[in-house]
């Protein structure tokens, strides 16, 4: 087994490690959550895990089943006509007493039987409750992938929602940019007409408004791929025509590191599904150990026959059979080394698979949290450039008006504005998207099963 690993642990505030919170419930939006919830009983991948699961229990049920004795009916009917025939025959006598006898003649002989057959391995060496034990690992595995995947669904609907309201909080800055630019242009052309500007200022401001409009059809294109994931994930594909409603703002998470530990990244559902793997493959490994021991049948029969002889009947009789069968394996040519040696691979592949998933956990984490202080960072430093970038704007104007600056002074601040506040947007929008990141790394409050 691998050594503890010291990892990174983030504490996410509010309190979202609690198994009983849902986790996108932090971003405060009703919406959001409505979609989450949705995409958690519709959405088809999910679906799929349910029905993996539905068949590692089916699975399972079979492994049982081989601990348990096997009760079958039997039934055989001969009819036995031509050529020359010899068996023992019982013939009743007037007395009622019933004399045995011989034949060997063409007779017609009908013989029918029926009965019951039992058969029962005793499993003394433990393989079938090894391979029961293999089965309900796979069971616990698959019900831990399904919780990673719903996990990864409803981050993924979150992500998507956050990429959604981030393009249309840029489609309306651009709106807002194009209408007070097309304003300017509009002033700018009166005061050009009084002889207090030029055409090469009016030039100008048609041209920055030509480049802000030309961003308006990959904004809109971007919120549409937005709504059509959305409705991909949620199987409502309605949401693509019909626009959801304008939320109010979506509270950004704080985040903060508190320590070091590796039990919280072990609490995801992928690592604890690898883990059970591992408890999967050691049982599978004693299943191939016990084929090198004897394995210990119990049979038994139990079972009534008659027969006809040229219409004549000779009667029934009751017949049964019960004992113990040994089989001990001799000579496989290697086959049952070889399956122990495969097994035993299997078995180291598995905890490979168990250190890597904690690892990767460990640079998602990592990833996420060291993202999110960076775009917590730019956003704050962005806050203060569209401020700034605003001062600029109306100073530029007032000194254009009184003819201390020229207007390529006012063009430069529409600019900077502009992208100060896109800028901030994106940046914004990355933050939450990498706090997203975060609480999946972490699986975040996810309820456990």
């Amino acid at each position: 087994m691998m050594r503890p690993v010291a990892l990174l642990v983030l504490t996410l505030l509010p309190v979202v490690l609690s198994a009983a919170d849902s986790w996108w419930k932090v971003y405060g939006d009703p919406q959001l959550d409505a979609l989450v919830e949705k995409a958690l009983t519709a959405n088809v991948d999910l679906q799929s895990a349910t029905q993996r699961i539905a068949e590692a229990r089916a699975l399972r049920g079979g492994s049982r089943s081989a601990l348990l004795p096997s009760l079958d009916v039997t039934g055989s009917a001969q009819r036995l006509r031509g050529g020359f025939q010899q068996g023992v025959v019982r013939i009743p006598r007037a007395s009622g007493e019933v004399a045995g006898g011989t034949f060997v003649a063409p007779f017609e002989t009908n013989i029918f039987s029926g009965g019951l057959d039992m058969k029962w391995e005793l499993d003394l060496f433990g393989g079938n409750r090894a391979a029961l034990a293999a089965s309900s690992a796979d069971v616990q595995a698959e019900a831990q992938l399904r919780e990673d995947l719903a996990i990864s669904v409803s981050a993924e609907v979150a992500r998507t929602y956050l990429e959604l309201r981030g393009a249309e909080e840029r489609l309306l800055i651009t709106q807002r940019s194009r209408d007070t630019q097309a304003d300017v242009l509009g002033l700018t052309k009166t005061r050009a007409e009084a002889g207090l500007a030029t055409q090469l200022d009016v030039e100008r401001q048609e041209t920055l408004l030509a480049n802000t409009e030309a961003n308006l059809p990959a904004l809109e294109n971007e919120r549409v791929l937005r709504l059509t994931r959305l409705a991909v994930l949620t199987t409502d594909q309605s949401l693509v025509t019909r626009p959801l409603a304008t939320p109010s703002a979506v509270v950004s998470p704080k985040l903060d590191a508190t320590g070091i530990d590796s039990t919280l990244l072990r609490r995801r559902p992928d690592v604890r599904a690898a883990e059970t793997r591992i408890q999967a493959a050691l049982s599978r490994l004693r299943v191939a150990r016990s084929d090198l021991y004897p394995k210990i049948n119990l049979n038994g029969l139990l079972g009534r026959q008659s027969t006809t002889v040229s219409g004549l009947s000779l009667g029934g009789g009751n017949f049964f059979s019960i004992g113990p069968q040994l089989t001990l394996p001799i000579f496989s040519g290697g086959r049952i080394r070889s399956n122990i040696a495969v097994n035993d691979a299997r078995v180291e592949q598995a905890r490979l698979t168990y250190q890597n998933e904690i690892l990767l956990a460990f640079e998602e984490a990592e990833k996420a949290i060291s993202g999110y202080r960076q775009q917590q960072a730019r956003t704050a430093k962005l806050d203060a450039a569209v401020s700034s970038s605003a001062r600029s704007l109306e100073l530029s104007r007032e000194l254009n008006t009184a003819g201390i600056e020229d207007f390529l002074t006012v063009l430069d601040a529409q600019r900077s504005v502009f992208d100060a506040e896109l800028q901030r947007s994106e940046s914004n929008t990355t933050a939450l998207v990498e706090s997203v990141r975060l609480y999946k790394a972490l699986a975040g409050g996810w309820p456990q099963p």
